[in-house]
């Protein structure tokens, strides 16, 4: 249930908190499977999970994570935080996801600022039109670990989502800057434990601050967007998650069932 205080101050900041939003054992699952894996390299592929990172210095994307089983399906809807995904996706769409992935990040690591309410795409970024709600992007991340001073939190620069100006220190086309997120006059630092989650509209400017502890930052990452909106990376479930998937999960991870004609590709 969202008060009228938190969707006053998502509006005004851009960014809510929800404390314990996974519980312990479902934490422990997903970082048994991380901490089970082999050394992976960028482009190598695990079953239909597939490695990926957007500059290096940000560290290992594990993407399209749902298809790694059950522990991590259960993101796609999770009773936690979908409820604010429709609520501020607005009540002309339905919730798809752009792209979920787990973000691995070791020592040194961070992702530079970007976004803001400056940056021209054509997507509505304040949030709200005509007395609705019509966030065009929403970021859902959790950590799979504590993430708190040194440990390279998530920054954000709040009310940011609404300006028409760019922060001074910060790439003026909205893409993402080389510095990391602590220099940013003016950004805050967003400190969770694991299981926490943090939603934002995506237009805040936001980054990361940079890892100076030692150890792993792991972060489930979220993006939900309007049904009429394609996945990030062209994506399409495989055969093997489509029939483990609720009818309900089904809708926001494939809009439609592909069409192709029958027998396409056959040598027969």
């Amino acid at each position: 249930m969202i008060t009228p205080m938190e969707e006053y101050l998502f509006d005004l900041q851009g960014y809510t908190v929800i404390r314990g939003a996974l519980d312990l054992d479902h934490i422990r699952a997903m970082n048994e499977w991380i901490d089970a894996l082999p050394p992976l390299a960028v482009s190598q592929w695990v079953g239909n999970v597939y490695v990926h990172t957007y500059g290096g210095i940000d560290g290992m994307n594990l993407q399209d994570i749902i298809e790694g089983g059950e522990i991590f399906e259960r993101l796609i809807d999770h009773p936690a935080w979908i409820g604010h995904a429709r609520h501020y996706l607005g009540p002309s769409t339905k919730p798809y996801i752009y792209e979920i992935f787990v973000n691995v990040r070791g020592p040194a690591g961070y992702i530079g600022v970007h976004s803001g309410g400056h940056n021209v795409d054509h997507q509505q970024r304040t949030g709200r039109k005509n007395g609705q709600w019509v966030c065009t992007m929403l970021s859902l991340l959790a950590p799979l670990n504590d993430v708190g001073p040194g440990d390279g939190a998530t920054v954000v620069i709040p009310g940011s989502h609404k300006s028409d100006l760019p922060h001074p220190m910060q790439d003026k086309r909205g893409g993402i800057s080389a510095s990391s997120g602590e220099q940013l006059e003016g950004a805050v630092e967003i400190h969770l434990k694991a299981g926490d989650a943090l939603l934002f509209n995506d237009a805040l400017c936001h980054g990361s601050a940079q890892r100076i502890n030692p150890g792993q930052r792991r972060m489930i990452t979220m993006r939900y967007v309007p049904a009429f909106v394609a996945h990030r990376f062209g994506y399409e479930p495989s055969a093997e998650l489509t029939a483990r998937l609720t009818p309900e999960q089904l809708a926001i991870v494939q809009q439609r069932q592909p069409q192709r004609r029958p027998n396409a590709g056959s040598t027969d």
